[in-house]
């Protein structure tokens, strides 16, 4: 089959690779639709100290199912899925606490290599999150299931917002906070460094937009947000935003920064103004389950956030692009 893999920080190659077969409880898709994401450019370019190199690239994605392991209930060759990138264990400290995407042994055997023809799904994986993709439903809408539901457990960090909101960033996932918090009836405001075409679907999205390139991000007392939500992974945007909402506000500390990234707060401002900062990380098979309801049924668009599609052939080029940090989110169809 043909897939491409990266070698190396900065360099992937185009390979002809063995079929995968599912052994007991796995199963084989053949890959429908896959979506390139800010994860695949850290990877490429500085590396993931999880992640180890050759690895076939790319993790969203909706499939067909080619082949079914031993053991496996409830799904048969030709039924679309969309596979999480975890299966927590259902048995470790974190799962039975309600952490299961702190699960160790969930993150030990990913569903990684979307950018192949055909992938295959570790057990834990069909087992706990697999998802159903339901008649009318497209495999690219469907391929938004993992930053979708990365950004509902995000809420489900975050609890009840008293306020504004405020999105740093205007990614993906920057503006699908937008829409989520559309549906919640949470006012945003997604702030972010140029970019016309990202602003506009952020206001499409219902949200209103600052332009850092053209207006400063100035905390007004009368109308901080309640909350801010960081979607960059940069540090200096970490430190910036506990001094931007208001006193008793939260920051969700959303986006991942680079390995050994370190940041600094003011201990007065968080102690004397009851800033309170939460770390986000991932998703549970729940939240998995809610996005893929909620992309079936309408409720979230993801389609404004594609820039280009074409066939896997095109992957050099989308993710040239995405380095240049041109477009959003592109598609490939193996």
């Amino acid at each position: 089959m043909r897939a491409f893999v990266q070698t190396g920080i900065g360099v992937f190659e185009e390979r002809d690779l063995p079929p995968p077969r599912a052994g007991p409880g796995e199963v084989v898709l053949r890959v429908r639709a896959a979506l390139t994401c800010g994860t695949d450019r850290k990877l490429l370019e500085r590396g993931h100290p999880r992640i180890a190199l050759p690895v076939t690239m790319g993790h969203e994605a909706c499939g067909e199912i080619a082949e079914v392991g031993a053991g496996v209930e409830g799904f048969r060759a030709g039924d679309r899925v969309v596979p999480a990138i975890s299966g927590p264990c259902g048995r470790c400290d974190e799962c039975r606490r309600g952490f299961e995407n702190l699960c160790a042994a969930a993150h030990r055997d990913r569903t990684w290599g979307a950018f192949a023809e055909l992938l295959k799904v570790p057990a834990p994986v069909v087992a706990r999150s697999l998802h159903p993709v339901a008649d009318g439903v497209s495999a690219e809408t469907a391929a938004f299931l993992d930053p979708l539901a990365s950004v509902l457990h995000g809420w489900s960090r975050l609890g009840r917002v008293r306020g504004p909101l405020l999105v740093y960033g205007a990614g993906a996932l920057g503006l699908l906070w937008a829409a989520t918090a559309r549906l919640r009836g949470v006012p945003a405001t997604v702030a972010a460094r140029g970019g016309e075409d990202r602003l506009a679907i952020a206001r499409r999205y219902g949200a209103r937009v600052v332009d850092l390139e053209r207006e400063p991000l100035e905390p007004v007392s009368q109308d901080r947000p309640g909350a801010a939500v960081d979607c960059t992974g940069d540090e200096t945007v970490w430190e910036r935003l506990p001094g931007l909402v208001r006193p008793g506000g939260k920051v969700l500390l959303f986006g991942g920064c680079g390995p050994g990234a370190a940041v600094t707060y003011d201990a007065a401002l968080l102690h004397y103004s009851e800033i309170s900062l939460i770390g986000s990380f991932h998703y549970r098979p729940e939240e998995a389950r809610e996005a893929m309801r909620m992309l079936s049924a309408g409720e979230i668009d993801p389609t404004p956030l594609v820039t280009d599609r074409g066939p896997l052939s095109d992957l050099p080029r989308f993710l040239a692009a995405e380095i240049r940090r041109e477009g959003i989110r592109y598609a490939v169809f193996p």
